[in-house]
């Protein structure tokens, strides 16, 4: 189980050489989900007021009327029934949960599948660093995990993805070396700008990524979409995490907006000490504050996937450009920062 912390992430792309990076002590920290899993589990049996049960299938939920004092009626497939004040709905993108709420849903795959997986390197001078690249197919990111390990996030066109499960390790890591250090195949246009970049000091090159030697543990592919649900909350009832909201992985704020889910659900409850947690009040807040926190970061998310779908010139060649002026602004890149840890 890894935890690692990383003080720089690089980004940039195929078609260009500008590149933007952020720093800071620590930028953030790659985290495998059993060591989050096995933690919240630690914590939860050493609370007399939980119950955990594990591999139990619901089979109803029973909703009360709007505003009721009612509970929520949860029916187990062993023919146990729970009563609750609130019922957190934290149960993935096919939300059981949510279908029961009977809410619209805002919601679209893209042609793309996620490939995980870990990969080793000997270059252990590059273990505070991730790197990310967008490829025409789709981004590759890189996230150290200590030890000479990195995670590796590869989102690509579905039948690339379906190609590169296919492949021995050796051909794999291949692959995934030449997707992070081929040298960028510049169109005429984008190296004109890059001149003119060069010149101002606006071009930062990219990073010489670790060289990757070998995988460790097997790869896994899981299809890629976004999702958006009209309401957060029903009757005494919250949706937590891709429950309630679904992103593409190049940004790497799926998680982290659950975790902001998590956060204001607390918040509001714990600053409404005399009301019922599941009260219609509190619940209504929770929505209001989550909604204005994380629709800018779901349309910023999706619109950066639109950017960097297309190889056209022109769009390139704006973007290329943008990112070496963001590059060259701290307050701005301060803020992304600041807004992407929450």
């Amino acid at each position: 189980m890894r935890c690692h912390s990383y003080n720089k992430i690089y980004n940039w792309e195929s078609n260009s050489n500008h590149t933007i990076s952020f720093k800071a002590d620590p930028m953030g920290h790659i985290v495998e989900n059993n060591v989050i899993e096995t933690g919240l589990l630690d914590i939860a049996r050493n609370l007399h007021n939980v119950d955990i049960r594990r591999g139990e299938a619901v089979s109803e939920i029973k909703l009360p009327l709007e505003e009721s004092k009612e509970q929520v009626t949860v029916g187990l497939a062993s023919g146990e029934v729970v009563e609750t004040n609130l019922l957190i709905g934290a149960d993935g993108a096919n939300s059981y949960v949510r279908k029961v709420l009977d809410t619209p849903v805002l919601s679209w795959m893209y042609d793309q599948q996620g490939i995980v997986c870990t990969l080793k390197s000997p270059c252990l001078d590059k273990e505070d660093v991730a790197y990310q690249r967008f490829l025409p197919s789709g981004p590759i990111a890189l996230l150290p995990l200590g030890g000479g390990l990195f995670s590796l996030v590869w989102s690509c066109k579905s039948n690339i993805a379906n190609e590169l499960m296919t492949l021995s390790d050796e051909e794999f890591v291949a692959r995934a070396n030449n997707a992070l250090q081929k040298k960028a195949v510049v169109p005429p246009a984008v190296a004109a700008m890059e001149t003119v970049s060069d010149y101002m000091g606006l071009l930062e090159y990219p990073p010489q990524t670790p060289l990757i030697t070998e995988i460790e543990g097997p790869r896994a592919k899981f299809p890629l979409g976004f999702s958006n649900s009209a309401r957060y909350i029903g009757p005494r009832t919250a949706l937590l995490g891709d429950a309630a909201h679904r992103v593409h992985p190049l940004a790497g704020q799926g998680a982290n907006i659950g975790f902001r889910g998590v956060q204001q659900l607390v918040k509001n409850i714990s600053e409404n000490p005399d009301r019922e947690i599941g009260d219609y009040r509190v619940l209504n807040s929770f929505e209001s504050e989550l909604q204005r926190q994380v629709t800018p970061m779901l349309c910023f998310i999706d619109g950066m996937y639109k950017l960097y779908s297309t190889s056209l010139d022109p769009i390139v060649a704006a973007r290329s450009y943008g990112l070496g002026l963001v590059n060259q602004l701290p307050f701005l890149k301060n803020s992304m920062l600041d807004r992407a840890r929450g």
